[in-house]
This record gives C-alpha cells, structure tokens and sequence, in this order.
C-alpha cells in the first residue's frame, strides 16, 4: 500500500486547489518557513479522522477553513483527499485505488467520503485499523511527539512499540468489546427493571381493559337510543316547524294590517306636524312685533320723568289684568262648549257601537256557513280530481302499452329488413375478407423484412458507438495524464518562481541588494546567467560553488555603491564580477582527452558574457567514466560527471552530493524554459480537451442517430398487422355462424310480428272509451272549480268586511276612552 495523492481545497493556507502527487523518488517536502508544509500534515491528519482541534494547531474547527485575504474573498468549504494504492490488497476493499475524503462547510455540517460514496468515520477507521495509519498513530510524527517517546510520557513509548507489533488493533476491539458488553449489561437491568413496571401495572391495565369492554358497549346501546331520540326528535320538531309555519303566516297577515294601520297614523302625525309650523310661524312673527313695541315702549318710558314712572306703571298693570280677565271668560266659554260636544259624541258612539256590534255578529254567522260550503265543495274537489287523475293514469299506462307494442312491431320489423339485408351482404363481404387476408400476409411480410434491416443498421451503430466511446476513454486517460504533467511542471515552476523571488539559499546581502531600488537591482548573479544539461547541473553547481553569489556589474562604480549601501546597513559583504575587466581575457586552447569534455562547452550562456565564462572555466574538464580513470594533467582541473570527485593542481575534494543540489544554477533560465513547457502542456491539454468535446459531440450524434424508434414502432406495426390478421380470420369464422344463425331469427321475427298486432288491436277500443270518460270527468273538474273560486273570493270578502268593521270599532272604542 502506497500513498499515491493528496488533494486539498480551502484548508487553511489553501484557498485554490492543490493536487500533490507522491511518485516514486518522493520523500519528503521541503520549502521555505510559512509555505504550508505543517499544513500538508495537519491535512493528512485531519482527513483520517482527527477530532481533537488542539492537534490541528487551530482553536476552533471553523479556523481550519481559508478565511481568505485582502483580495480574495473566503471559501465556504474544506475538503481534503487522501489516495492510497491498493495492488496488495493490505486494505479491506476490492478497489486498486482508494480515496478517502473528507469535507466540512462554513455552517458546521461535516461529512466523509469513500470512493466518493458517504461513509462515516467509524468506516475509514476500520478500514486503516491494522495498517498502522491513523490520525493519532505514529505514521504521523510531529515534532511534540519526538519529546513525548523520548520522555515516554503517558507510556507513547509502549503505545509505538504495541502499534509496531501490530497489537494495538486488538487493544481496540477488546475495548470496543468491554463496551458493548457492559452496554449489553446496562440493557439486561433496564428490561428487569421494565419487567417488574410491566407486572406492576398489569392489574391495573386489566381492570382499565374490562372497562373500556363495558364502556363500548355501553357506547353501543347508546349509539341504538340516541339514533331512536334522533328520529323522535326530528319528528316532533317537523310537527312544529309545520304549526310555526301556519302561526308565521297568519303573524305576518296581522302584520300586513298593522302595518297599514300605522302609515295612515304617520299621514296624520305628518299633517299635524305641518299645521304646528304654520303656527310656530306665526307665533314667532308675532313675538317679534311684540318684542319691537316693548323695545319702544322702554325708549319713551326712559324719556319721561321720573315722577310719571309710578303712574304709567299702575295703569299698564291695570290694562294687563283687565286683558287677562278677558281671555280667562273666552277659554271658559271654549271649555264647556267642547264639553257639551263631546257628551254628543259620545252618546252617538254608543249608538254606533251597538250598530257595529250586531254587524258583526250577521258577518261572523255569515262568515262560517260560507266556509263550511267551502269546505264541502273542496272535499268534493279533490274526490274528482283523485278520479280524474286515476283515470288519467289508466289511460296513460294504456297509450304507452300500445306505443310500446308499436315500436317492438316497427322495430322487429326494421330487424327483419336488417337480418334480410345483412345476410346478402354477409354472403358478399365473405370473398372481401378472403382478399383482405391475402393483402395483410404480404404486408406482414414487408413489414418483417424491413425490420430486419433495421436491426441490422442499429447492431452497426451501437458497434461504431462502442469504438467511439473506447477512443474517449483513450483520450480521457491522455487528458489525465497531461494534466498530471501539467500539475507537476507547474508545481515546479511555482517552487522555482517562489525560490527565484526570495532568493531561497542566497546571503542576506544578496536580498538586500536585490530589494534596494537605488542600486542596480537589474544586475545579475553568476547563477542567473548560465545554465547546462541536467546532468551535468549538479558537477558545475559543485565547482562553481564559492562562485554562486557573485553579482556580475558593468563597472567598478556599481561595485562601490552596492557596497557602501551594505556598510551603512550592516547587511554583510558581496562579491562582484567586474565586465568590463574581462574584455582583454583571452582563454587557453582546449586540450583533447579521451573520455574529457571541456566544461565550457557544455555551459549555456549570452555572448557578452563568454570573456567573463571562459576566466572561470579554463581549463575545467568534465569527466565521463569511473572516478578511477582520471586524466593526468597538472594545469587543469578535472571534475567526474556525477559531481561527487574535483581534481585539482595540488588538491582532490570530493563527497556525498545533497539531494537539492544542482538547483541553483541557471534558475532564471529553468524559469524561462518551464513556463514554456507549461505553456505547451496547457496548449495541448486544450487541444485534448477540443478532440475530447468533438469526440463527445460525435457519440452524442450517434446516439441521437439511434434507430430503436423506428424499430419499436415497426415492431407495434407487425404487432397490430398480426391481431388485424388474427380478427379477420375471428371474423370470418363468426360471419359464416351468423349467416346460419340469420335464417333461424327471421322466422321468429316474423312470429314475433303477427302476436303484437293481434295485442295492438284489441287494446285499441279500450283506450278509446278510457278518452270519453276522461274528457267528461274534466268538463265536471272544470265547473267545481269555477264554484270554488267563486265561493273562495266570497268568503275573502266577507272575511275583509269583518276585518275592517273590528278595526273601526275598536279605533272608535280607544277614542272613546
């Protein structure tokens, strides 16, 4: 089992997506302090299954999601995803490859992922319970635990040991074991104690169950009782509602008369009120006149002396008496002669009353011999029109017997034409089904055929749609593996660009100079400027090694300033390549050797600089072969191509080569060449990703060229051809039965006809004396009912008669009183 990928999406520093592919060769990742490289282990632990927030050196677990920067806005999701490759099949599943994920959202929901299906973390547990990888098992060592097993704190030491030996899986299920047992314990003395509740309370739930038994069936005879009061109920309420109906009709009659009563009372009250404003008028005309005199009479009284005031007063109070005397002789005389008017009235009220009274009595005599007359001739009323309509109804019954024998007779004889004619062209339509049968057989046949070609061409299709869904599965591995490619190339050349920018290995000096704006920051290192074939980078690192950080200027003066700004800022020494020394260098001729390539030929490098090359490599040979077949020669200096042996004039140096040398060296140009290569790789993922959508463009044409329409409704056809087919036949077979069956049904038929018109005939006489006797009975119907309406508008006038009188007798008896 090996770990293939890591994939991690907006956990902490990573807000873009980051694809990190652990080939063969890797061990390690290395990078500058605050890249990211704890993060990678946090990830690592944290997608197997860590819960423990302190272990992830964040205080809360929504810390562990990109809070974004200055001008990225934050992400809502973290997800990481670990791949591991299963060719021995160390872990539980059937999959080569296994991918475990894990996501958790802003909101706080979390899930896991196994193959991209939802899991729970319990499985990803068991699934790495005896490879010995876990978040909280040493596969992960961070730099806390070192301390903890050299201190064996909390027994870590025995904890690496057990997990070594591969017991600690063990240890976990007997734990796992010893839970469920004492759980399983804790069950067995709830159920007892759940036993000993349900037998407690049995006797009471029996005696709750024999009376809830004689509650329903109490609840029985009371539905029975309650429908019963139901009915009597709706029977003695119908019996009301029909004696409120008739006390509602006769209410709203004395209502009707009331309610005349009152209109001509309001007429009068109106009348009244009319004469009360004339008067009103004039009484206020007449205060007014009387108030202008007084007014004037207070002017004059004002104007006389005092001594006259005494005298006019006494005669205008005299004058006032004698006025009121002669207004209390007037109301007087009024009083008794409206007295004596009233004792007229009344005796002659008395008269009429008695008048009115024996009115009465002759009208309400009256009243009830018209109303048993009445009833007579309403008894009688109904017997007739009960004769009338029984006769009616037997003479009804009657026309529909003959109307119904009519119609059988018309239609049987309609079903004898019908039976006649059918049967001729039965006969004829007997040859017509034989040429249908003949014409549908050849168009099955036709139909059948081009069903085969059909299928023929869609067995055709779906092999060509087979070869074009295997090339863009071809094309889809080649996006993949491109892609890979790409990630890998653009890995690269990020770490290149971030080692380029920060000057990753270089002296403080170095970085300070390159960041000084007043001094040539252009100026460029010895690193920058040349550059050589892989496999020779890491011999001309090893030699040029004390030569690296040598800044190359134009002039003494670039020189002078970089290293006065370095003084002031006490940032350290720089060295410097002075050009414009090395125009007047003339280097030696190369030397030929048999198994030795002078390195100035191997060296990449612009033309303004080969005076400046040639000084530092004269006469430097790069060997080809093993470290024992060395070339002799004094002056030069011989170095093997694995960098590991520099031999020189009077001296050997030589040693273990580090795993990262070899990567300074003309980073500028492996800059320039993989932002090239990467240029190329996403052109031609382009160019993948175009054949891909063509060749997904052309399956999808394929598809939609499908013939299975045509073919299933082509098969609906012969379908329906065959039971066309088979109900032909069906009917041929019946229409040969009916012509047989033809015959025997028009002989009873015309039995049938001659029974009807011997029953039609002897009906005929007895509807015809049943129409004499009803149109008697109506003519009779008619004049009793003419009788009663007469007598009815009678009695209503004798009854609004009576009315009236009572009305005015009582009006004439209230005013009496």
């Amino acid at each position: 089992m090996q770990l293939t990928k890591l994939e991690i999406k907006g956990f902490k520093s990573f807000g873009d997506k980051v694809l990190i592919n652990f080939g063969e060769g890797i061990t390690g990742i290395v990078g500058p302090n605050g890249c990211g490289k704890s993060n990678i282990v946090d990830a690592i632990r944290w997608v197997l299954g860590e819960q423990k927030i302190s272990a992830l050196r964040s205080e809360k677990l929504e810390n562990i999601v990109f809070n974004g920067t200055k001008t990225r806005k934050a992400t809502q999701l973290a997800e990481v995803s670990l791949s591991f490759s299963n060719t021995k099949n160390l872990l539980p599943v059937e999959y080569n490859d296994v991918t475990i994920t894990r996501r958790f959202y802003r909101s706080g929901e979390s899930e896991y992922l196994l193959n991209g299906i939802n899991c729970r973390l319990k499985d990803i547990t068991n699934l790495f319970l005896d490879t010995g990888i876990a978040s909280n098992s040493y596969a992960i060592i961070e730099l806390g635990m070192v301390d903890d097993i050299l201190n064996d704190k909390e027994n870590s030491r025995r904890h690496l040991f057990e997990e070594a030996a591969g017991i600690s899986k063990f240890k976990i299920r007997k734990k796992e074991t010893l839970k469920k047992l004492k759980d399983t314990d804790d069950d067995l003395a709830r159920v007892e104690d759940l036993l000993f509740e349900i037998e407690k309370n049995m006797r009471a739930l029996e005696r709750q169950a024999r009376q809830a038994k004689r509650y329903f069936s109490i609840k029985e005879d009371y539905k029975i009782y309650s429908i019963e009061l139901a009915r009597k109920n709706v029977a003695q309420q119908q019996a009301s509602l029909e004696q409120l109906n008739i006390q509602f009709q006769a209410e709203n009659d004395l209502k009707i008369s009331l309610n005349k009563q009152i209109a001509e009372a309001d007429a009068e009250i109106e009348k009244a009120k009319a004469e009360l404003i004339q008067k009103e008028k004039l009484l206020s005309s007449r205060q007014k006149t009387l108030n202008e005199h007084v007014a004037k009479t207070r002017n004059y009284e004002n104007e006389k002396k005092i001594k006259h005031e005494r005298l006019r007063f006494l005669n205008d109070k005299s004058e006032t008496l004698k006025e009121q005397l002669s207004q209390d002789k007037q109301s007087l005389e009024r009083a008794s002669f409206s007295i004596q008017s009233l004792q007229q009235e009344s005796e002659s009220a008395a008269k009429m009353l008695q008048e009115n009274e024996l009115i009465i009595n002759t009208l309400r005599s009256e009243f009830e011999e018209q109303k048993i007359k009445t009833q007579g001739l309403d008894t009688e009323h109904t017997n007739l029109e009960k004769d009338y309509s029984n006769q009616k109804d037997e003479l009804y019954t009657i026309t529909k017997e003959l109307e119904i024998k009519e119609i059988q007779l018309n239609s049987y004889k309609a079903e004898l034409e019908k039976t006649t004619s059918d049967t001729s062209e039965k006969s004829a339509n007997l040859a017509q089904f034989e040429n249908k049968l003949k014409l549908l057989n050849e168009s099955l046949q036709l139909k059948e055929k081009e069903f085969q070609a059909l299928e023929r061409a869609e067995e055709q299709l779906q092999k060509t749609i087979e070869s074009t869904e295997k090339t863009i599965e071809v094309i889809r591995e080649e996006k993949q593996q491109t892609a890979r490619k790409l990630d890998a190339h653009q890995n690269e050349y990020n770490l290149t660009k971030s080692l380029v920018d920060n000057l990753e290995g270089f002296p403080e000096a170095i970085k300070f100079l390159k960041k000084k704006v007043s001094w040539n920051k252009n100026a460029p290192l010895l690193s920058d400027i040349i550059s050589c074939d892989e496999k020779y980078r890491v011999t001309i690192e090893n030699y040029l090694e004390p030569l690296m950080n040598y800044y190359i200027v134009n002039s003494e003066d670039e020189a002078f300033m970089a290293i006065n700004l370095l003084s002031d800022a006490a940032k350290g020494k720089a060295n410097f390549f002075i050009l414009n020394k090395f125009d007047a260098y003339h280097s030696r001729d190369p030397k030929i050797f048999n198994n030795a390539i002078p390195a100035t030929e191997i060296v990449e490098y612009e033309n303004k600089y080969r005076h400046l090359v040639a000084h530092i490599l004269d006469d430097v040979y790069i060997v080809n072969g093993p470290e024992t077949n060395l070339p002799v020669d004094s002056e030069s200096v011989f170095i093997t191509q694995n960098g590991k042996i520099t031999k020189r004039k009077y001296s050997i140096s030589g040693g273990s080569v580090g795993l990262f040398e070899g990567k300074r060296i003309g980073r500028a140009k492996n800059l320039e060449k993989l932002q090239q290569t990467v240029k190329k790789l996403q052109s031609k993922l382009e160019e993948i990703e175009d054949n891909h959508k063509q060749k997904q463009h052309e399956l999808e044409k394929l598809k939609a060229q499908t013939r299975k329409i045509p073919i299933d409704l082509l098969q609906k056809e012969i379908n329906l051809l065959m039971q066309e087919l088979v109900t032909f036949e069906t009917k041929q077979e019946q229409m040969a039965g009916l012509l047989s069956s033809n015959t025997i049904r028009k002989e009873d038929i015309i039995e049938t006809i001659n029974t009807l018109s011997q029953e039609t005939t002897a009906l005929v006489p007895i509807s015809e004396k049943l129409k004499i006797d009803l149109e008697a009975q109506s003519k009779k119907l008619q004049e009793l009912h003419s009788d009663l309406i007469i007598y009815k508008e009678s009695l209503e006038n004798k009854s609004k008669q009576f009315n009236d009188e009572n009305i005015l007798f009582h009006q004439r008896q209230n005013k009496l009183n």
